[in-house]
């Protein structure tokens, strides 16, 4: 087996690739597309996924038991473990005694020069081309697979006022003060006020209201006492539970790219679905049986099988108890499972005759105890609480392997929970999505949340039911969002993120002026080699506004907004019972800080929004 090494992913760490984003393709629409059915207008995508299937092939397969010596706390080898990527040891040795640790332990330098490997609080995404020889421009984008975490320092996001052109109904009361004490208490570590600090993405003025200034969360300490000194030389290892480990967002810690269940977690599910296409769409049995083959090898073979939880993902490492588990973060590193379930129906549809009955029922077995972890879990049951793209992207979980086990309605049940729900409070009447903007990097973070609220809505769709003209309270649908972030500058963030949500929202609600055409043409000319280019066409949306002859709002869902009088503002629901909400573990927002947000008009209207 090709596992991951440590020395090959240490090798590699400068040459971070992309995954493509979590996505839904719809079923019916690629066995249509098969054979002599292709549309031609997609013949240079369906090449690209089938060239990405050969080449992925080649990779696999991956199993989370290929750690090494760097087991989690367990000592179970088939308990999935990751790193939180952004924390780093902060060991402040005392002067009395001799520090012998081999690696620096005070490093304060940016970790820019590897632009992250970009990460979606969330993506640790290593290193993996895609032999696309055609598609350079979109699969050099770079993504993560993690997110910031932990509760060794509470993060604050400092967001600046916005001018105010709005009625204030009420004062909002809550302050910084209110922010809940620290879980792990820290001797001599203090809060001073953090300063206002400027982000590299920046919204332009909208509709002549000055847009609020990007607040990222940042964190400053001062330390008034040390770790004490090593007597003897330690292992570079020993770090990991003797220092605190502090955040530093956006900076990724190098040594969280040693662990291979991370990559493992995103290449898998990208090789499993590419297979399963081509499968489909050629029936050559060379991808059926290469994505079979993955799937055991990372579920079902005894030897090689992950357990079927994640409660060791995103740790943060450090010395006592509250260190020997992961975070709710950590449950984003497995949001493939979209894929993998995805990949699963389309060999199912396709008749494979290597997914057979009995691999079917064993997957069903993994599967449902994965859900009752996901509904039962502390981790779980936290995520389900928060307001960002955590809880969308733990919904694409929940909804899909639902679908999987047959529990149908269950799916469609949570699907309509979430946009009854936290979706109401994430886009704005402008489109802006204040917990996504809140972020170190807003850019990054808007096109993440959007990735996850597009993969909803496909997953509804393949359920028959329409979620794409969903408003959130503001009158907003994922069309404003994406259009919101179009018409944000990026500065150094990375356009890219944004080029399949492009796609995808112009298959869902039309396209007759052509400017999402046009965005894609001017940012990446080779679009149409795309692989999301095949399956984020209208023909595989049948339930969206754009494939329905009787829809009035396919092409301008901001139309009837023009005409509201007023929308009146409360603070989202998530502060209903809290003064705080979590955005990531240890970073903390108020009501008050992402108000200004919430504040921005829609562009071309004439809504009034009323401070309530």
């Amino acid at each position: 087996m090709r596992g991951l090494t440590a020395s090959f992913i240490l090798a590699s760490v400068a040459s971070l690739t992309a995954a493509w984003p979590n996505d839904w393709v719809n079923i019916n629409y690629v066995l249509k597309q098969a054979g002599s059915g292709g549309s031609s207008s997609t013949s240079s995508s369906r090449q690209s996924i089938i060239d990405s299937a050969s080449s992925t092939a080649n990779d696999g397969p991956w199993s989370v038991t290929d750690k090494g010596s760097v087991l989690p706390p367990s000592g179970n080898a088939h308990d999935y473990l990751s790193w939180a990527p952004y924390h780093w040891p902060d060991c402040n040795w005392c002067t009395k005694g001799t520090n012998h640790l081999a690696n620096p332990s005070n490093n304060t330098g940016d970790d820019a020069s590897d632009d992250d490997g970009e990460s979606d609080s969330e993506e640790m995404f290593v290193i993996f081309g895609r032999g696309l020889g055609h598609s350079n421009s979109f699969s050099r984008h770079k993504r993560e697979v993690f997110g910031t975490h932990r509760r060794m320092h509470k993060w604050k996001a400092a967001v600046a006022g916005a001018p105010r052109q709005f009625i204030d109904a009420r004062q909002d009361s809550l302050a910084d003060s209110e922010l809940p004490t620290q879980t792990i208490p820290l001797v001599g570590v203090t809060e001073p006020a953090l300063p206002t600090t400027q982000t590299s993405s920046s919204v332009g003025t909208v509709n002549g209201t000055p847009a609020p200034a990007e607040a990222p969360a940042k964190t400053q300490s001062k330390q008034s006492s040390c770790t004490p000194s090593p007597t003897k030389s330690l292992a570079p290892s020993a770090t990991w539970t003797t220092c605190p480990y502090v955040p530093r967002d956006g900076q990724v810690n190098p040594d969280v790219r040693t662990l291979p269940d991370s990559p493992a977690a995103v290449k898998m599910p990208e090789a499993v679905l590419y297979n399963s296409i081509a499968y489909a769409l050629q029936k050559s049995s060379t991808g059926s049986k290469t994505a079979v083959s993955f799937i055991d090898t990372f579920f079902l073979a005894s030897k090689t099988a992950m357990t079927p939880n994640m409660n060791f993902g995103q740790m943060v490492r450090g010395p006592g108890k509250e260190h020997q588990q992961g975070t709710f973060t950590g449950i984003l590193d497995l949001r493939g499972m979209v894929k993998v379930v995805n990949a699963i129906q389309l060999l199912k549809a396709a008749n494979s005759p290597d997914w057979t009955s009995a691999r079917d029922q064993a997957m069903t077995t993994w599967v449902k105890s994965y859900i009752s972890w996901l509904e039962t879990s502390d981790l779980g049951k936290q995520v389900v609480s928060k307001a960002n793209n955590h809880v969308t992207f733990y919904v694409n979980q929940l909804a899909a392997l639902k679908l999987y086990v047959g529990d149908t309605q269950g799916a469609i049940t949570n699907l309509k929970n979430y946009f009854s729900n936290q979706f109401q409070d994430q886009i704005a009447a402008s489109g802006e999505q204040p917990f996504e903007a809140a972020r170190t990097r807003p850019f990054h973070y808007r096109c993440f949340n959007l990735e996850a609220m597009i993969t909803n809505a496909k997953l509804g769709d393949q359920l028959g039911q329409n979620f794409w003209t969903a408003k959130s309270k503001y009158g907003a649908t994922i069309q404003d969002a994406l259009d919101y972030v179009m018409g944000v500058d990026p500065g150094k963030e990375d356009i890219s993120d944004i080029f399949p949500h492009v796609a995808s929202v112009a298959a869902a609600y039309g396209d007759s002026k052509g400017k999402y055409a046009a965005f894609l043409q001017q940012h990446d000319s080779d679009y149409k080699s795309e692989p999301f280019w095949f399956y984020d066409q209208t023909a595989a949306l049948p339930n969206s506004p754009a494939a329905s002859s009787k829809s009035t709002r396919s092409m301008d869902p901001l139309a009837k907004r023009g005409v509201v009088d007023s929308i009146l503002f409360s603070c989202p629901s998530v502060f209903s019972n809290a003064s705080t909400t979590a955005l990531d573990d240890g970073v903390y927002v108020t009501c008050q800080q992402v108000r200004s947000y919430y504040e921005i008009l829609p562009a071309d209207t004439n809504v009034t929004v009323l401070v309530g």
